[in-house]
């Protein structure tokens, strides 16, 4: 399976977009794999994290900022380009633009006037990078962790729940009941994963399904819920093979356990 190289093009430069300092976009360089492809390898079974103090980590994905520290700051340092609330949308808010991160409190992406579907994806993107940014701002090292491995993964499709898949249209009423406690690829057998080239992308997967492409990030760890236990922050954005729409969101997952299935903590949209 392979992925459209007319639709490619238009996820992937909406995904180079940056808002705070001039960033080199990622190159989508990766050769395609061939159509005929053999069976995915079996991931290993991971090997238990020892309880100590584990710190919370930037991972590359995130690009915005490469340290928790910078975090605080970055939320308040103003974009490159503001945005103003539709006039029919929150009409008590006096304020109507949307400079910095610290400005989007209560604010949901259908609130901001943009033109394009293309633009509304630009907007989510910003707010999800901000969401990441605040989580970081109170996150704490952890004690313990079932989620590190899931890093070195080049499959993660069997331990990635289920409802991590893009959904496009109407959902279905009972998905979120079947999908409970299933993986990703336990859904969507066609489900493939490959590691883009590069250092930057170490942290970074193309994503393909049946009917569907993609990318998937890793841009943050650490205990964002005060479990103790360690918690990663994923980006996921897919689009459907011949379509023009991005599905884009983010997600806190942990794990108590060595194995199985992680669990949402958070998904973010």
């Amino acid at each position: 399976m392979h992925v459209e190289r007319r639709a490619r093009p238009v996820l992937f430069s909406l995904l180079c977009l940056t808002w705070m300092t001039p960033l080199a976009c990622k190159r989508d360089s990766a050769p395609r794999a061939e159509e005929a492809r053999g069976p995915q390898a079996v991931n290993p079974a991971p090997a238990p994290t020892p309880a100590t103090s584990l710190p919370v980590q930037v991972l590359p994905g995130l690009e915005v900022i490469s340290k928790p520290e910078e975090a605080a700051a970055a939320l308040r340092r103003e974009w490159s380009h503001p945005y103003e609330l539709m006039e029919d949308r929150l009409p008590q808010r006096k304020a109507r633009q949307l400079r910095r991160c610290t400005d989007i409190e209560g604010v949901d992406v259908n609130d901001v006037d943009v033109l394009s579907q293309r633009e509304t994806e630009v907007v989510q993107l910003q707010f999800l990078q901000c969401r990441v940014m605040k989580a970081l701002t109170t996150a704490r090292p952890s004690r313990t962790s079932h989620v590190r491995e899931l890093l070195k993964l080049k499959s993660p499709g069997d331990v990635l729940p289920a409802a991590m898949a893009p959904e496009f249209g109407e959902a279905q009423p009972d998905k979120a009941r079947e999908q409970q406690g299933k993986s990703w690829s336990a859904t969507e057998p066609e489900l493939h994963f490959e590691p883009r080239d590069g250092e930057r992308n170490a942290f970074s997967l193309e994503v393909t399904g049946q009917d569907t492409f993609g990318l998937l990030e890793w841009w943050a760890t650490g205990d964002f819920n005060g479990d103790g236990q360690e918690d990663v922050i994923a980006y996921r954005a897919m689009s459907p093979r011949g379509g023009s729409l991005t599905d884009i969101a983010g997600f806190v997952l942990t794990r108590s356990q060595p194995q199985g299935v992680l669990q949402i903590l958070e998904h973010w949209r």
